[in-house]
């Protein structure tokens, strides 16, 4: 990967990230002093569809079904009024209003919401969580799987809060600018990373029938924002809309269950509660998307979008302990001694702090030495305790599958069969790393024949001759080998299906055999901790082979000598 890309990535995320959030974080302002005003009636641009009680709508005489015009209104004050709400509380305008035959002008003086702060918080709550999640992800490990869930991220509690502080504080056309890029985005850019994340849990490329269906979603998302360009309102068409949501939500639907019929029956198993959350979130979803633009209650639109949280919060809770997706542990391991780091800076910047104030300054400088050295060494040895830490909390089943492999290890020098040997070469690893498969070879005269698979769909060949590059860079290095690394090998057609780690298995310092070893079935490649986790495995099943040939061998002797009399 070229180095700009990493950047690329970064500055792409932060941007959608903080558009997004200077669209819902505002509304904020709301709970600290500078509420919405309330007409106390909602319309649809033509009818009155609600009448608050004990609203200036219902005392001027206002009912539900009631024809308004509101064509003579400023776009702010529209724009705001079809939101459901007034500028600020105080505004003054007057309203035509159908009676009698006629539009008669009726004048309202906006009350303040009634909106509990609570229920802002909830909403800006609901959004923010998933964002958080999903920032974290893409940065962690890009990937399809974690960009879709990023960008479905961006909106996945439910739509802006019904705020029209924008259009009090901006310009009208930037508030205008603003909203229509927002409307484009929340359209294309969730359902679109929705409809990718489903897709991408196959663990397969993703074709090009997928991408076509991931390409109608992003193009639905785009007719859904079309009608917010040709009237100037904050509604739209529903009934488009809605049809738009249902067909992409169908799709995503068919995203997950595609992903489903084609990964192995262990990763299958650690999809239930994403497919949980998932199936939970496009039912709400749905829902929301036929109710829109019906004004219920403020609570009923917090209880829909603070219930969609909880897909996210699967999908988190599947990657973290399921491991979905393998967030890259050297990164985190740096972002934990990271953070370490800044907590000795900050302890030492106050030491020094206080030194510099209760002490003379040539007093200052020695102590400030030995605060440093007295720091240093007591950081260093937490470090141990610090790895185990992290692999206990964060990465509990690295840390078990490794506890696993060292006991392993520790048993394999007791076997006597070589099959047994083989198990524990083979299947032991692919059962306790879930890696994708693992193959034995072991040398027969001047070539290595394949001596047991475990897991790949496709057998790797049967025979590798000394002059196969794999077998002459095992030979020369007689280390562990990146199969990626090796040079004049056919890119496999599936990576899932592959091998990418050999170890060889040394008899006397002597090229007895290799193991080869596939990525991890979440697609995540094996680690060097991991590496290490194996190697004391291979060497031991190397010198048990020894033993074993060795034992065979005195058994001949013994038997050969056993016969000696009865030939003299």
């Amino acid at each position: 990967m070229k180095a700009s890309h990493p950047a690329l990535r970064i500055i792409t995320v932060v941007a959608l990230s903080l558009f997004f959030c200077l669209t819902y974080f505002p509304d904020l302002l709301r709970v600290l002093g500078q509420p919405n005003g309330d007409w106390g009636f909602r319309t649809n641009g033509t009818t009155v569809t609600v009448v608050e009680p004990a609203s200036p709508a219902q005392r001027a005489g206002m009912r539900p079904g009631d024809r308004i015009d509101l064509s003579n209104l400023p776009d702010r004050v529209r724009y705001a009024t079809l939101g459901g709400l007034a500028r600020a509380p105080g505004d003054v305008w007057t309203f035509k209003v159908w009676k009698h035959g006629q539009f008669v002008p009726v004048t309202f003086r906006a009350a303040t919401e009634r909106t509990l702060p609570a229920f802002i918080i909830i909403r800006e709550f609901a959004f923010a969580v998933p964002l958080i999640i999903g920032i974290f992800l893409v940065l962690l490990r890009p990937s399809p799987i974690t960009w879709g869930f990023f960008l479905f991220s961006l909106a996945a509690g439910g739509a802006a809060p019904n705020s029209v502080l924008a259009v009090r504080y901006l310009p009208w056309e930037a508030s205008t600018l603003w909203f229509r890029t927002y409307l484009i985005l929340l359209n294309v850019l969730p359902k679109t990373g929705l409809v990718l994340f489903a897709f991408s849990l196959a663990r397969r490329p993703l074709g090009t029938w997928r991408i076509t269906a991931i390409s109608i979603v992003a193009a639905l998302g785009i007719v859904a924002a079309i009608p917010y360009f040709i009237e100037n309102d904050n509604y739209g068409w529903p009934q488009l809309t809605a049809w738009c949501d249902v067909v992409a939500s169908a799709i995503a639907l068919l995203g997950l269950f595609d992903a489903y019929s084609h990964v192995t029956m262990r990763l299958r198993q650690r999809l239930h509660w994403i497919a949980a959350g998932f199936l939970f979130w496009v039912v709400v979803d749905v829902i929301d998307s036929l109710l829109w633009p019906a004004y219920e209650p403020y609570w009923v639109h917090t209880t829909i979008d603070a219930s969609q949280v909880i897909f996210p919060l699967a999908v988190a809770y599947a990657i973290f302990r399921e491991r979905v997706v393998d967030i890259n542990f050297v990164m985190s391991r740096t972002l934990v001694y990271g953070l370490l780091t800044a907590v000795i800076v900050g302890i030492f910047a106050l030491i020094d702090l206080f030194l510099s104030r209760t002490m003379e300054s040539r007093l200052s400088l020695p102590v400030d030495i030995v605060a440093a050295l007295i720091l240093g060494f007591f950081f260093h040895s937490m470090h141990n305790r610090i790895d185990a830490g992290v692999d206990r909390v964060i990465f509990r089943r690295r840390y078990i599958a490794e506890g696993r492999l060292a006991r392993a290890a520790k048993a394999i020098v007791h076997v006597e069969e070589p099959g047994a040997v083989a198990n524990y070469l083979t299947r032991l690893p692919v059962e306790v790393l879930a890696l994708t498969g693992a193959a034995l070879y072991t040398r027969q005269g001047g070539s290595f024949v394949l001596e047991r698979c475990v897991g790949w769909k496709h057998e790797p060949a049967a025979v590798l001759t000394t002059s196969d590059p794999l077998v002459a860079f095992i030979s020369s290095e007689l280390a562990c080998v990146r199969v990626g690394d090796v040079p004049m090998r056919e890119a496999p057609p599936d990576r899932h299906d592959t091998a990418v780690l050999a170890i060889p298995l040394l008899y006397r310092r002597e090229l007895g055999g290799f193991v080869l070893y596939g990525a991890h079935e979440d697609g995540a490649d094996v680690d060097a901790d991991e590496e290490r986790a194996l190697e004391p495995l291979v060497e031991n099943a190397a010198v048990t082979y020894d033993h074993i040939e060795a034992q065979a061998l005195r058994e001949e002797v013994r038997a050969l000598r056993s016969l000696q009399p009865a030939t003299s």
